[in-house]
């Protein structure tokens, strides 16, 4: 189970954003490494859901600096408990039919926010690459 965090790491909770980050590279991997013994693996990423993630199932600091409080996660936290778009029921429905599918997808954004951060990361990605590539693919030693 990853998040929408895991794939564009922006805004507070960086330590969040590269926890999810990690488990996205090692599902990555381990599809790599299991998919010869016919083993899928598949990385949930859902966008904001109301569950209890933002309620009693996470804890804050009792202390936060003024500096942060804007973008802190316990601002996040206290304006969204509860305001969550995303239905969980139907993100529990489309999980199970993703599992069941003949060909899964490795990667299951869930809900629109989770797709626009997926969107947004994969068009940062295409324009960092198509505005370097002469430059950075000039990097094998020169052929006699």
């Amino acid at each position: 189970m990853s998040s929408g965090a895991g794939i564009e790491g922006r805004g507070g909770g960086g330590y969040y954003h590269a926890a999810k980050f990690a488990v996205e590279g090692i599902s990555e991997a381990l599809a790599g490494e299991l998919k010869p013994f016919g083993v899928r693996v598949l990385v949930v990423e859902p966008g904001p859901f109301r569950t209890d993630f933002l309620g009693r199932s996470i804890m804050m600091a009792a202390n936060e600096m003024p500096e942060y409080a804007a973008s802190s996660r316990k601002h996040y936290r206290e304006t969204s408990n509860g305001n969550q778009a995303g239905d969980p029921d139907k993100a529990i429905t489309v999980i199970l039919q993703a599992v069941d599918a003949e060909n899964p997808p490795l990667h299951l954004p869930l809900g629109p926010a989770a797709h626009a951060v997926a969107e947004r990361k994969l068009a940062a990605f295409r324009s960092d690459i198509d505005a370097w590539r002469d430059i950075t693919i000039a990097t094998d030693f020169d052929q006699p």
